[in-house]
């Protein structure tokens, strides 16, 4: 009894859209799709809290100048020493915002980016 099978060629790309993904590859790519819509909904979370409170400091500051300007304004002027912004306030503030960035970007980085691992 021969195959009747035997000596037929096979294209694989015929045979593959035939046969469609295995239910493996289909559960892989459902994980992949929900990973990258997770991650998308994570760093649009993370971005607007970031702006929230980056918006919040400067309002605080905005504020600050605000009431330093109308004591400089009062008779009689405020006093140097009794200023809310001060030089060393603006120093810190500029150091803490590009600390905060820095960080911020770390995070969403090696959230998007994870080291894999062989």
């Amino acid at each position: 009894m021969t195959d009747p099978n035997q000596g037929v060629t096979v294209h694989l790309g015929v045979e593959e859209a035939n046969v469609g993904p295995t239910p493996i590859e289909e559960a892989q790519a459902r994980s992949l799709t929900a990973d990258m819509i997770f991650r998308g909904i994570m760093v649009v979370v993370v971005c607007v809290i970031f702006s929230w409170l980056n918006w919040n400091v400067m309002s605080f500051v905005r504020e600050a100048f605000a009431s330093d300007n109308a004591g400089l304004i009062a008779k009689p002027p405020m006093l140097p020493a009794d200023r809310l912004i001060t030089p060393n306030v603006v120093m810190a503030m500029i150091g803490a915002t590009v600390v905060q960035t820095g960080i911020g970007f770390i995070a969403i980085m090696s959230y998007l980016f994870p080291k894999r691992t062989s």
